[in-house]
């Protein structure tokens, strides 16, 4: 075996090395999220009091479809001591069967913003709202 290709074996190795090495060493919070215990601010709560705001804000925007900045300062708000309730209805909830459908067949023959301005005519959405509406179809 050749010395170049020797130590293009050895190089390759120490960086195999090092990234299970790293890896390992990753905090609690970067691993993976723990499952959320059913109580929705109780669970948000004490994620965002130990420490772990990223995961307290994807849980939230889990439970309530809320947008992430929004969902941030929610969670601001609990670990702050003030309380939170959710606001105006969740884009998506409560839009018609039918409109639904409309947006989805529109959406799967490619014709997206037909399909956001068939939900933002029968529902009371901001554009932005429609469009992850019917890109979350």
């Amino acid at each position: 075996m050749s010395p170049a290709v020797q130590i293009a074996l050895a190089v390759t190795l120490a960086v195999v090395v090092l990234l299970l090495v790293l890896r390992r060493d990753r905090p609690r919070d970067l691993v993976g999220p723990d499952r959320p215990a059913g109580d929705g601010q109780a669970e948000v709560l004490r994620l965002a009091r130990a420490g772990r705001t990223v995961e307290a804000v994807r849980v939230l925007r889990r439970q309530t479809g809320l947008p992430l900045l929004d969902a941030k300062r929610a969670v601001d708000a609990l670990v702050a001591g003030g309380s939170w309730s959710p606001g105006g209805p969740v884009p998506g909830r409560g839009v018609d069967d039918a409109v639904r459908a409309e947006a989805a067949r529109l959406l799967h023959r490619g014709r997206k913003i037909q399909a956001i301005k068939v939900v933002r005519e029968h529902t009371q959405m901001s554009l932005a709202d429609a469009k992850r509406y019917v890109e979350g179809l």
